[in-house]
C-alpha cells in the first residue's frame, strides 16, 4: 500500500492528494531525462546490425570506384589515340607528325602515335600519355614500354583490387 497525504491549500478551498511513495519521489527528483540501460542496449544492437549489413557494401564500393577509374583512363586514352589518328587522316596521311592541342605528336606510317627511341619527347609510354591526354599518368598508375622505330607498345597499370592494365600497340593503334 502506498502512503498518501491530504493537503489543504489556504484560500482556494482545494484539497490535494499527494503520493508518498519514496521510489516515485526519488524518480521525480532525478528528473525524467536520460535513457535506461535497456534503451541503450537496443540502440547499440540496432546500430551493430546496420553496420554488419552496410559495411560490406562500402568496402565493395572502393573496388567499384577503382574499376571505374581504370575504365575511365583506358577509355580516355583510347579516345585520344583515335583523335590523333583522325587528325592524321584529316591532314592528308603523309605527315609524320600532327599537332594536338598545340603539341606535336609523332605518328607512324600507318597514322598512329608512336613510342619511339628516336624521339626524345615521345620515347616512353608516360610521355605519349602526357601528349595525348595533356597531363601526366595518374599518380597511382605505372607505365612501361617497349620502344620501337616507328611503332612501340606501352602498358599502363593500376595495381590492386579493381585495377588492371591495358596495352597500346602503336603499330595497329589497338588499346586493349
Amino acid at each position: 500500500m502506498i502512503p498518501m497525504t491530504l493537503e489543504a491549500h489556504q484560500g482556494n478551498g482545494h484539497l490535494d492528494l499527494k503520493n508518498e511513495d519514496p521510489m516515485k519521489n526519488q524518480a521525480n527528483a532525478r528528473g525524467a531525462s536520460g535513457f535506461t540501460l535497456i534503451e541503450l542496449v537496443v540502440v547499440i544492437a540496432i546500430l551493430g546490425l546496420l553496420a554488419a549489413i552496410a559495411l560490406p557494401k562500402f568496402v565493395d564500393l572502393t573496388s567499384n570506384a577503382r574499376t571505374a577509374a581504370f575504365n575511365g583512363v583506358r577509355g580516355g586514352f583510347s579516345s585520344g589515340i583515335q583523335l590523333a589518328h583522325a587528325q592524321w587522316l584529316a591532314d592528308g596521311t603523309s605527315s609524320s607528325t600532327i599537332s594536338m592541342s598545340g603539341v606535336t605528336v609523332n605518328m607512324s606510317s600507318a597514322g598512329w602515335p608512336t613510342i619511339d627511341n628516336a624521339n626524345g619527347t615521345q620515347n616512353t609510354a608516360a610521355e605519349l600519355y602526357g601528349l595525348i591526354m595533356t597531363g601526366p599518368v595518374p599518380s597511382d598508375w605505372t607505365s612501361s614500354e617497349t620502344a620501337a622505330a616507328g611503332a612501340g607498345t606501352g602498358t599502363f597499370t593500376l595495381a590492386g583490387t579493381g585495377g588492371g592494365n591495358f596495352t597500346y600497340d602503336a603499330a595497329t593503334g589497338f588499346v586493349n
